[in-house]
Protein backbone atom coordinates (compact mmCIF):
# COMPACT_ATOMS: atom_id res chain seq x y z
CA UNK A 1 0.00 0.00 0.00
CA UNK A 2 1.31 3.23 -1.33
CA UNK A 3 0.68 6.65 1.66
CA UNK A 4 1.30 9.89 1.10
CA UNK A 5 2.31 11.94 4.86
CA UNK A 6 3.97 15.15 5.16
CA UNK A 7 5.86 16.21 8.40
CA UNK A 8 6.80 20.13 8.48
CA UNK A 9 10.48 20.52 10.54
CA UNK A 10 10.73 24.35 10.78
CA UNK A 11 10.64 25.18 7.13
CA UNK A 12 12.90 28.33 7.25
CA UNK A 13 11.39 31.37 6.14
CA UNK A 14 12.95 33.27 2.59
CA UNK A 15 12.80 36.81 2.06
CA UNK A 16 14.23 37.17 -0.87
CA UNK A 17 14.06 35.53 -4.32
CA UNK A 18 16.39 32.43 -4.72
CA UNK A 19 17.90 32.78 -8.78
CA UNK A 20 19.62 29.83 -10.39
CA UNK A 21 17.31 26.81 -9.24
CA UNK A 22 15.83 24.77 -11.39
CA UNK A 23 12.80 22.54 -11.17
CA UNK A 24 12.03 22.03 -14.82
CA UNK A 25 9.10 18.91 -15.69
CA UNK A 26 9.40 16.65 -12.80
CA UNK A 27 10.65 13.40 -13.33
CA UNK A 28 7.75 11.48 -11.64
CA UNK A 29 5.49 13.36 -14.22
CA UNK A 30 7.38 11.85 -16.95
CA UNK A 31 7.04 8.49 -15.67
CA UNK A 32 3.64 8.54 -15.17
CA UNK A 33 2.24 9.58 -18.56
CA UNK A 34 4.95 7.15 -20.17
CA UNK A 35 3.48 4.19 -17.89
CA UNK A 36 -0.07 5.34 -18.75
CA UNK A 37 0.26 5.09 -22.09
CA UNK A 38 2.13 1.45 -22.46
CA UNK A 39 -0.20 -1.73 -22.69
CA UNK A 40 0.70 -3.94 -20.26
CA UNK A 41 2.60 -7.49 -20.85
CA UNK A 42 1.82 -10.71 -19.14
CA UNK A 43 4.74 -11.73 -17.35
CA UNK A 44 4.68 -15.70 -18.48
CA UNK A 45 4.75 -14.04 -22.40
CA UNK A 46 8.08 -11.92 -21.58
CA UNK A 47 10.66 -12.45 -24.23
CA UNK A 48 14.68 -11.99 -23.83
CA UNK A 49 15.75 -8.53 -25.26
CA UNK A 50 12.11 -6.96 -24.93
CA UNK A 51 10.88 -3.76 -23.15
CA UNK A 52 8.23 -5.05 -21.02
CA UNK A 53 5.72 -3.07 -18.75
CA UNK A 54 3.94 -5.19 -16.48
CA UNK A 55 1.95 -4.92 -12.78
CA UNK A 56 2.04 -7.43 -10.20
CA UNK A 57 2.42 -7.80 -6.66
CA UNK A 58 5.99 -7.66 -4.78
CA UNK A 59 7.35 -10.25 -3.04
CA UNK A 60 10.85 -9.76 -1.25
CA UNK A 61 13.60 -11.96 -1.98
CA UNK A 62 16.10 -11.43 1.37
CA UNK A 63 15.79 -9.83 4.00
CA UNK A 64 13.99 -6.50 4.05
CA UNK A 65 15.61 -2.85 4.39
CA UNK A 66 14.78 -0.45 6.54
CA UNK A 67 14.20 3.61 4.91
CA UNK A 68 16.31 6.00 6.77
CA UNK A 69 13.91 8.95 7.32
CA UNK A 70 10.49 7.28 8.26
CA UNK A 71 11.58 4.39 9.20
CA UNK A 72 9.72 1.65 6.80
CA UNK A 73 10.13 -2.07 6.14
CA UNK A 74 10.54 -1.99 2.04
CA UNK A 75 12.48 -3.94 -0.47
CA UNK A 76 13.92 -0.63 -1.88
CA UNK A 77 14.46 3.12 -0.99
CA UNK A 78 15.42 6.24 -1.94
CA UNK A 79 15.65 9.70 -0.50
CA UNK A 80 15.97 12.76 -3.13
CA UNK A 81 17.07 16.19 -1.68
CA UNK A 82 16.10 19.31 -3.24
CA UNK A 83 17.57 22.93 -2.68
CA UNK A 84 13.93 24.87 -3.19
CA UNK A 85 14.06 28.55 -3.64
CA UNK A 86 11.56 31.29 -2.37
CA UNK A 87 9.31 30.45 -5.74
CA UNK A 88 8.74 27.02 -5.46
CA UNK A 89 11.81 26.09 -8.18
CA UNK A 90 13.95 23.69 -6.60
CA UNK A 91 17.23 21.77 -8.24
CA UNK A 92 18.10 18.20 -7.02
CA UNK A 93 21.15 18.41 -5.30
CA UNK A 94 21.90 14.69 -3.97
CA UNK A 95 20.05 11.25 -3.49
CA UNK A 96 20.66 8.12 -1.46
CA UNK A 97 19.24 4.46 -2.43
CA UNK A 98 19.26 1.04 -0.73
CA UNK A 99 17.81 -2.09 -2.11
CA UNK A 100 17.60 -5.53 -3.19
CA UNK A 101 15.89 -7.62 -6.16
CA UNK A 102 12.35 -8.74 -5.96
CA UNK A 103 9.80 -10.80 -7.38
CA UNK A 104 6.97 -9.04 -9.01
CA UNK A 105 3.87 -11.61 -9.52
CA UNK A 106 0.91 -11.45 -11.51
CA UNK A 107 -1.41 -13.93 -12.77
CA UNK A 108 0.41 -15.44 -15.48
CA UNK A 109 3.58 -16.18 -13.54
CA UNK A 110 6.69 -14.37 -11.68
CA UNK A 111 9.86 -12.00 -12.61
CA UNK A 112 12.57 -10.99 -10.65
CA UNK A 113 12.67 -7.15 -10.60
CA UNK A 114 16.15 -5.41 -10.25
CA UNK A 115 15.79 -1.49 -8.75
CA UNK A 116 19.17 -0.19 -9.68
CA UNK A 117 18.28 3.48 -9.73
CA UNK A 118 14.65 3.35 -11.14
CA UNK A 119 12.71 6.48 -11.88
CA UNK A 120 10.08 6.45 -9.70
CA UNK A 121 6.29 7.67 -9.36
CA UNK A 122 5.52 6.60 -6.14
CA UNK A 123 3.76 8.55 -3.29
CA UNK A 124 6.19 10.10 -1.12
CA UNK A 125 7.22 11.17 2.10
CA UNK A 126 8.58 14.87 2.55
CA UNK A 127 10.34 16.54 5.13
CA UNK A 128 11.51 19.96 5.04
CA UNK A 129 14.28 21.24 6.80
CA UNK A 130 16.68 24.46 7.12
CA UNK A 131 19.55 24.17 4.64
CA UNK A 132 22.12 24.33 7.45
CA UNK A 133 21.16 21.04 8.38
CA UNK A 134 24.39 20.37 6.04
CA UNK A 135 26.48 21.93 8.99
CA UNK A 136 28.32 19.55 10.17
CA UNK A 137 27.53 20.83 13.79
CA UNK A 138 24.08 19.95 13.14
CA UNK A 139 23.93 16.23 13.83
CA UNK A 140 20.55 14.52 12.82
CA UNK A 141 19.25 11.82 10.82
CA UNK A 142 18.21 13.68 8.20
CA UNK A 143 21.75 16.36 8.11
CA UNK A 144 23.99 12.57 8.33
CA UNK A 145 21.94 11.27 5.10
CA UNK A 146 22.53 14.63 3.23
CA UNK A 147 26.13 15.48 4.35
CA UNK A 148 26.90 12.18 2.50
CA UNK A 149 25.62 12.58 -0.97
CA UNK A 150 24.48 16.05 -1.13
CA UNK A 151 26.37 19.13 -3.02
CA UNK A 152 26.95 22.46 -1.00
CA UNK A 153 23.35 24.48 -1.77
CA UNK A 154 23.12 27.80 -3.75
CA UNK A 155 21.92 29.76 -1.15
CA UNK A 156 21.99 30.01 2.81
CA UNK A 157 17.89 31.01 3.16
CA UNK A 158 17.28 28.07 0.18
CA UNK A 159 15.18 24.96 1.97
CA UNK A 160 16.31 21.22 1.89
CA UNK A 161 13.42 19.49 0.54
CA UNK A 162 14.33 15.57 1.35
CA UNK A 163 11.30 13.32 -0.11
CA UNK A 164 11.67 9.35 0.37
CA UNK A 165 10.03 7.07 -1.90
CA UNK A 166 9.81 3.22 -0.82
CA UNK A 167 8.60 -0.18 -2.55
CA UNK A 168 7.47 -2.38 0.31
CA UNK A 169 7.10 -6.43 0.18
CA UNK A 170 3.07 -6.77 -0.85
CA UNK A 171 2.54 -3.42 -2.75
CA UNK A 172 1.12 -3.86 -5.75
CA UNK A 173 3.32 -1.68 -8.93
CA UNK A 174 4.15 -1.11 -12.57
CA UNK A 175 7.28 -1.73 -13.74
CA UNK A 176 8.76 -0.93 -17.09
CA UNK A 177 12.16 -1.98 -18.13
CA UNK A 178 14.43 -4.49 -20.13
CA UNK A 179 13.66 -8.10 -20.14
CA UNK A 180 16.37 -10.52 -20.28
CA UNK A 181 16.31 -14.61 -18.88
CA UNK A 182 17.77 -16.14 -16.22
CA UNK A 183 17.62 -20.22 -14.89
CA UNK A 184 15.06 -20.69 -12.42
CA UNK A 185 17.18 -21.18 -8.83
CA UNK A 186 17.49 -24.91 -8.45
CA UNK A 187 16.22 -25.45 -12.05
CA UNK A 188 17.92 -28.71 -12.90
CA UNK A 189 15.32 -30.53 -10.04
CA UNK A 190 12.71 -29.94 -12.62
CA UNK A 191 14.84 -31.32 -15.61
CA UNK A 192 14.67 -35.04 -16.85
CA UNK A 193 16.16 -35.32 -19.51
CA UNK A 194 20.18 -34.13 -21.15
CA UNK A 195 18.42 -32.09 -24.18
CA UNK A 196 15.42 -30.14 -21.87
CA UNK A 197 16.16 -26.51 -21.80
CA UNK A 198 16.24 -25.35 -17.90
CA UNK A 199 12.89 -23.23 -17.06
CA UNK A 200 13.93 -19.75 -16.86
CA UNK A 201 12.00 -16.92 -15.62
CA UNK A 202 12.35 -13.06 -16.62
CA UNK A 203 14.48 -10.09 -15.34
CA UNK A 204 13.31 -6.76 -15.31
CA UNK A 205 15.88 -4.43 -15.38
CA UNK A 206 17.43 -0.95 -16.67
CA UNK A 207 19.55 -0.20 -19.50
CA UNK A 208 21.11 2.78 -20.94
CA UNK A 209 18.19 2.80 -23.50
CA UNK A 210 15.48 1.60 -21.29
CA UNK A 211 15.53 3.45 -18.14
CA UNK A 212 13.48 1.05 -15.43
CA UNK A 213 10.10 2.84 -14.53
CA UNK A 214 8.06 2.50 -11.53
CA UNK A 215 4.64 3.83 -10.31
Amino acid sequence: METLLFAGFGVAAVCAAVAGLVGGFPDPRRVKRVLARARLDKIATLAEGSVATVRGTVTALDPLHIAPLTPRRCVFWTVVFDEVGAGGDYVEIGRAEAGSSFLLADASGVARVVPDRPRLALLGTELMREVRVLDPNFRDLVGNLARTVCRPPNHPSSTLRATEYVIEDGATITVRGWCTREPLPDATDHVTGYREELPTRAVISGSRATPLMIA
